[in-house]
């Protein structure tokens, strides 16, 4: 998380694709979130707060993360913030196309199987233009697969996603890679995601670490991510 804020004030840097798992596993609620929503699942012993919204989020060995952070004036999420949400959506579709899954966008008329009211978590909620395919027992239903979200400040945007590739027990009924029948690891989702970021973007990603400023600045970011002030804090939305 404060990797991500780091990347995200890095004003005039070029863009960057950051993809991580966890270890070990937590509960992300999303930055305007109260923390009573997510009911029992408060409970779990590694609870942050980060910096875009949307409902919480479990993050384990068998997802993949990423980030992206770009000028909000790039060409790629320049314009209605719809639009870069469903080029985004674009890429993960085709990366999961190479991975052996058929997603698709949900249309505004569509219900998946994995809507449950009343937990909190992002997979539990759809929204048009979420990512769904084949769920979880017979595969015939559609359940969302993929949870984005996005920050946009200092003229600058943080979108974050996550990506199922095996199942949670605090996100039941949700579509992970595993249901279709996929035993990808977190690095083959990882260079298809890659892949797929590059041909949809038109774009040459240059593998690169992070420097020793960026990781001290990461570092100083990021110790409020899990402090119980901020996690457990009252967010209003900014006007």
């Amino acid at each position: 998380m404060g990797l991500d804020e780091a990347l995200l004030r890095s004003v005039g840097d070029p863009p960057t694709l950051r993809l991580y798992s966890w270890a070990p596993d937590a509960l992300s609620l999303g930055y305007f979130q109260p923390f009573e929503d997510v009911g029992a699942a408060a409970g779990h012993p590694n609870v942050v707060r980060r910096l875009t919204g949307g409902g919480a989020i479990h993050h384990h060995s068998r997802e993949l993360t990423f980030s992206i952070t770009i000028d909000a004036d790039d060409e790629a999420y320049r314009g209605p913030v719809a639009r870069s949400y469903e080029t985004m959506h674009c890429a993960i579709i085709a990366a999961l196309g190479e991975l052996g899954v058929e997603g698709a966008c949900m249309r505004r008329d569509q219900v998946v199987d994995s809507d449950v009211p009343g937990t909190g978590m992002c997979f539990h909620e759809s929204t048009p233009l979420d990512v769904c395919w084949a769920g979880p027992g017979d595969g015939s239903s559609l359940a969302k697969g993929v949870g984005t979200a996005q920050r946009r400040s200092v003229g600058r945007v943080l979108h974050h996603g996550s990506i199922k590739l095996g199942p949670s027990p605090l996100e039941e009924r949700v579509a992970t890679l595993h249901d279709a029948g996929l035993d990808t690891s977190v690095r083959e989702a990882a260079d298809a995601l890659t892949r797929a970021v590059a041909t949809t973007f038109e774009v040459d990603l240059i593998p690169a670490d992070p420097t020793a400023d960026l990781l001290a600045r990461a570092t100083t970011l990021g110790e409020r991510y899990g402090a119980p002030d901020f996690v457990h804090r009252v967010v209003r939305r900014e006007r």
